[in-house]
C-alpha cells in the first residue's frame, strides 16, 4: 500500500521531536565537561558517559518509534 505524502513542515518537527533526546543528553555531556561538574579523574566517568549515551539514543527510539506508528494510523 503506497504511503501517504506528509508535508515537508511536519516531516520537520518529526525528525527535531525524535533527535531532541539524543541532543539533550549530548548537551549535558558537554556541559559536564565544560563546567568541571567531572575530571579526568572522576571515578567511573566512561561508564556514565556510555550510560548517558545509551540513554538519549534510546529515548529518541522511542519518540521516533511512536512518531511513525501514529503516522500509520
Amino acid at each position: 500500500m503506497p504511503e501517504i505524502p506528509k508535508s515537508r513542515a511536519r516531516l520537520t518537527v518529526d525528525t527535531i521531536l525524535a533527535l531532541l533526546p539524543w541532543l539533550v543528553c549530548m548537551y549535558v555531556l558537554y556541559w559536564f565537561e565544560y563546567a568541571a561538574v567531572w575530571t579526568p579523574e572522576t571515578p567511573h566517568r566512561d561508564k556514565i558517559s556510555l550510560a548517558i549515551l545509551i540513554l538519549g539514543m534510546g529515548s529518541s527510539f522511542l519518540v521516533y518509534s511512536y512518531l511513525a506508528r501514529r503516522d500509520r494510523t
